[in-house]
């Protein structure tokens, strides 16, 4: 398999601090591997072989228990990475799907770790990044435990919405969508949007939401 190019690595914020030189010397460590739109990369409980960093593309991470139903998690592009929580050997903790044709940078986990010690600055950097997602992850599941289907409805609902045509308007979203996204049933999720629906929050045309006036953090 081909290796990146410099260009390809030093436009990753990984590799920010790296000189010209520094990237030629790298990119051999790497090759570049393609998948599909829709090609499952990763499977929750396999043992990765390599790190993975987004060179274009962007894949979504989420759980599916036995009955296939789905936990969107986070999204990932350019920069991003896949799977940082496996590098000391243990099973991959969620699956990725590529959501659009995906290009990633590959290293294997046995080459990783002395390319990290040849690089200090590059693994300062993985780390800053791997906190700022655990802050992600934490902040999440504060969201999951402490507030009510509703609340999480809600707060999607406002981080999705952008101005068209002087109004507030999601893009199209489904209650089966919005359910994966906030960890609910189709059901709870339209019985929430029915009732926002009634109080005069929201009007929902051909799948797009718009928000006529915030509703009230609690319902």
């Amino acid at each position: 398999m081909p290796s990146p190019t410099v260009e390809d690595l030093a436009a990753l914020p990984l590799f920010a601090s790296l000189s010209g030189r520094e990237l030629e010397a790298a990119a051999p460590f790497f090759s570049i591997r393609s998948y599909p739109k829709d090609a499952i990369v990763a499977t929750e409980g396999d043992r990765l072989d390599a790190f993975n960093i987004i060179l274009s593309g962007s894949v979504q991470f989420f759980w599916q228990d036995d009955a296939g139903h789905r936990l969107k998690l986070g999204i990932d592009g350019p920069g991003g990475h896949y799977a940082d929580a496996t590098l000391n050997g243990e099973p991959i903790l969620m699956s990725v799907i590529a959501l659009e044709n995906l290009r990633v940078a590959s290293i294997s986990m046995t080459e990783l770790k002395p390319f990290l010690l040849r690089h200090p600055q590059v693994g300062h950097a993985l780390l800053m990044d791997v906190v700022a997602r655990l802050r992600r992850v934490v902040q999440r599941t504060r969201n999951f435990t402490m507030e009510d289907v509703y609340g999480r409805v809600v707060k999607l609902l406002l981080a999705e919405a952008g101005q068209l045509a002087g109004k507030c308007v999601t893009g199209r979203l489904t209650h089966v969508e919005i359910g994966q996204r906030v960890g609910a049933t189709r059901e709870m999720v339209g019985r929430v949007m029915r009732d926002l629906a009634r109080g005069g929050y929201i009007e929902v045309d051909g799948g797009r939401i718009t928000i006529i006036r915030t509703p009230p953090g609690r319902w």
